[in-house]
């Protein structure tokens, strides 16, 4: 038997996504929620967790969109991207974002939906072609979701510990 027999990527892909969820979480949950949406530094650190955390769960929103996960509506989808997606602004109005504990409530459980999921879809659906505006950069529904599981949180959690810093709280 072969180190490789009975190898699934797919394994070692949802672990490094559960490795650095519970980072993100993690790099959150000391932050009160009165600042949440601060901006620090003068402002040259925009993306605060408030807005971080909407945009992650918009994107896993998305994945699960086009993974065909029932829970998840087009329409309720495109609202969330419009507002935490790809060029959005992150506001500094504690107001406009869901509470604290609710984000992390949804986030935890989107990514814990998006393991089951992708572990039980990725044969059927990773191959399938993505939807027509992704795929300049991405062809396929698996290329979106290995970025979406782990480059794209691991690019967020890397500007929630610069604001970590920014704002002087430990562990940025």
């Amino acid at each position: 038997m072969s180190p490789s027999d009975g190898y699934d990527p797919i394994d070692a892909i949802l672990n490094a996504h559960t490795m650095v969820n519970g980072f993100v979480a993690q790099a959150v949950e000391d932050v009160p929620d009165t600042r949440m949406a601060e901006q620090p530094a003068g402002g040259l650190i925009v993306n605060h967790p408030a807005w971080t955390l909407s945009h992650l769960n918009a994107y896993s929103g998305l994945l699960l969109s086009m993974l065909e996960d029932d829970r998840f509506s087009a329409a309720a989808v495109e609202a969330e991207m419009a507002r935490f997606g790809y060029g959005t602004t992150p506001l500094p109005d504690l107001g406009a974002y869901t509470p604290k504990r609710e984000l992390l409530e949804r986030f935890k459980e989107r990514n814990a939906r998006v393991g089951a999921v992708v572990a039980a879809k990725h044969a059927e659906m990773f191959p399938r072609p993505a939807p027509e505006r992704f795929r300049a950069h991405a062809p396929t529904i698996g290329h979106i979701a290995v970025t979406l599981l782990v480059a794209h949180p691991g690019h967020h959690l890397g500007q929630l510990r610069q604001w970590r810093r920014g704002a002087g709280m430990a562990g940025g």
